[in-house]
């Protein structure tokens, strides 16, 4: 739920709470500092529990829809407790405020139960009360019969004869309808009623923790609501709060054995899904790229032989590593131990080499040992990452010659050098290359053009952990839509999860330096997907299978 619903439906409780509050309690039977106190009773923990909707919407932690539950059952649990104490000091009360409500607002038929509560009610009122105070207590023990057989004109004109002297009640004409209302009474008795609620300390505090609790609430809900805008004009506001995966995965390729079947792998390494959701995966070991349909049991071989015979001629590959592919399902591979990226047209049985020369070496028109390529669909430019060289270099479409444009000085970790780079993500929107940078242990972006990288995940100087800030020996990263990367931590054997800006991870498959071939699992995963509903699709390469992790 979009954290800006949230913030209207938390303005809308807030107003509810409100409404009912005045409602149930009962304003005309109240003082007007008593409802001070009742209102901020409900005021502060709708203030509470707005705070922590948007300290946790901010941490991205949990679901925004577990903390609204919560805070719906606290406004009910809150709502039985004013309930509660209502009833307590309503039949305790010290003012006199609803002797003149019943007086003003009850028909001549005003129950006995009512006038008992009356009666009771003012018998334990205070002697403050310069209206009342010259009525004697004795006055109010009224034979209930006396009080049945009555009604309200008569009950209040005997107890006027007992009094015998003059008081607000003296001033009321017997024949005065008891309906009539306040602006028909006599004024002394209006002002008179007004000087029956004295401020006493506790209804002052009750009037300033209202006060305080309902700023509390509109500073909260402003900020809620602002930084729901602010987060959406950004990112959309997607966190982990509805970025979820199940974790245990369904094995959709693979059969978990070494092998060359065509439902067999020997390391799968690079995958791309094709706009039919079929799946391209590079049989590292087996030297081929493998199709495999959507819920099909078996792959079929679209490059390389399907037997797993690797050499140097065109229709063969010597370790098949990183792939990109176009939009008419034309794949560029990275045939890794010839030194060179072959293009392999759909559906054919041969390939071209478009990129290196077949041997090692680092000449802009080679590549030593490269392990991934990239392609940019709007330029048609191709980024290869020459990992041995510690190097990315760009190539234009149709030129076999290229420019280094990450690297190129040298192994190292420092922020000028890269340290066995393999895997490759291009980011049009800051025109930079996010570069797996597996020897250091670190993620890092690499502004084209620009002389050095920046940190987004990992150890600065190539520290090895397992913390949620560290990592060791990360091979591929990706992102989504919004913005949050996704690192496969390939010698921790987990998938790490970092929210966009974040540097601090979380484990969303896999166990920390934990591998193992059951579904919640991995081995060495080498490279991650995600489809168009951000299903995570993972190969457990050491595990010779492709492991699905579905978003819910």
């Amino acid at each position: 739920m979009p954290v800006l619903i949230l913030g209207i439906v938390q303005i809308v409780l807030i107003v509810l709470i409100i409404i009912l509050e005045i409602t149930s309690l009962g304003l005309s039977t109240y003082s007007a500092t008593g409802a001070g106190i009742w209102c901020s009773i409900a005021f502060i923990p709708a203030a509470i529990s707005t705070v922590l909707l948007v300290k946790y919407w901010a941490r991205s932690r949990v679901r925004a829809s577990r903390v609204l539950i919560a805070q719906i059952i606290l406004l009910v649990f809150t709502f039985i407790l004013i309930g509660i104490i209502g009833s307590y000091v309503s039949s305790n009360s010290i003012t006199n405020s609803i002797i003149y409500t019943a007086y003003y607002r009850t028909d001549n038929k005003l129950t006995t139960k009512y006038q008992v509560k009356i009666v009771h009610v003012q018998a334990k009122s205070s002697e403050s009360a310069p209206s009342l105070s010259r009525i004697s207590p004795s006055a109010h023990l009224t034979d209930l019969d006396a009080v049945n057989s009555n009604s309200t004109s008569e009950l209040l004109r005997n107890r006027e004869k007992q009094l015998n002297h003059s008081s607000s009640f003296s001033r009321i004409a017997p024949e005065t309808d008891p309906l009539k209302t306040k602006t028909e009474m006599p004024k002394e008795n209006l002002v008179n009623t007004k000087k029956q609620f004295p401020l006493t300390l506790g209804s002052t505090l009750g009037i300033i923790a209202g006060v305080l609790g309902l700023a509390a609430v509109v500073m909260s809900t402003y900020v809620l609501v602002i930084n729901s805008m602010t987060t959406i004009a950004a990112t959309s506001s997607t966190t982990m709060m509805t970025l979820r995966w199940n974790s245990t995965a369904i094995t959709i390729a693979g059969v978990g054995t070494v092998g060359v079947s065509a439902n067999q792998f020997n390391y799968p390494f690079g995958m791309v899904l094709d706009s039919s959701n079929a799946l391209y995966i590079s049989d590292l070991n087996n030297s081929r790229v493998q199709l495999w349909a959507s819920n099909a049991w078996t792959g079929t071989t679209v490059a390389g032989q399907a037997n797993g015979t690797s050499g140097t001629g065109s229709s063969y590959l010597n370790k098949a590593a990183g792939f990109a592919m176009d939009t008419s399902s034309n794949i560029y591979i990275t045939d890794m131990y010839n030194s060179r990226i072959q293009y392999w047209t759909s559906g054919a049985s041969t390939g071209v080499t478009v990129i290196g020369n077949g041997s090692c070496g680092n000449l802009t028109n080679q590549l030593c040992y490269p392990y991934n390529v990239i392609r940019d669909s709007s330029t048609g430019n191709i980024y290869v990452a020459d990992t041995v060289n510690q190097r990315v270099v760009r190539y234009l479409p149709g030129a076999s010659s290229g420019t280094v444009v990450a690297g190129g000085n040298g192994q190292g970790f420092n922020n000028y050098q890269l340290n066995y780079p393999i895997g490759l993500y291009y980011d049009s929107s800051t025109n930079s290359l996010v570069i797996a940078n597996a020897g250091a242990n670190n993620i890092v972006r690499w502004v084209i053009g620009a002389s050095n990288w920046t940190l987004l995940a990992g150890s600065q100087n190539g520290t090895i952990g397992a913390t949620s800030t560290l990592l060791y020996y990360p091979v591929c990263a990706t992102f989504d839509l919004y913005g949050n990367m996704y690192v496969a931590d390939t010698y921790n054997h987990r998938i790490q999860f970092f929210a966009s800006g974040s540097q601090t991870g979380t484990t969303i498959a896999g166990v920390a330096g934990t591998q193992g071939s059951n579904s919640t699992l991995l081995k060495f995963p080498y490279t991650l997907i995600l489809d168009s509903n951000l299903n995570m699709y993972v190969a457990d390469s050491a595990n010779q299978r492709i492991q699905k992790f579905l978003r819910y």
